[in-house]
């Protein structure tokens, strides 16, 4: 069972990852500076707190 989890633990997370990079995110959900500037949505505040989490 533990070996079992494991896997589909991975293949989970490769699931996410994909997901993630086509939607412009990076690995923990948040939009990359370069989607929010594709976005429209490149405003100080925005920008700003986007690039914490870079």
């Amino acid at each position: 069972m533990k070996i079992l989890r494991e896997y589909r633990e991975s293949q989970y997370q490769k699931l996410c990852d994909a997901v993630y990079k086509r939607r412009g995110w990076n690995s923990n959900g948040v939009p990359t500076l370069e989607t929010v500037k594709q976005l429209g949505i490149d405003f100080p505040d925005v920008v700003e707190l986007v690039s914490r989490y870079q």
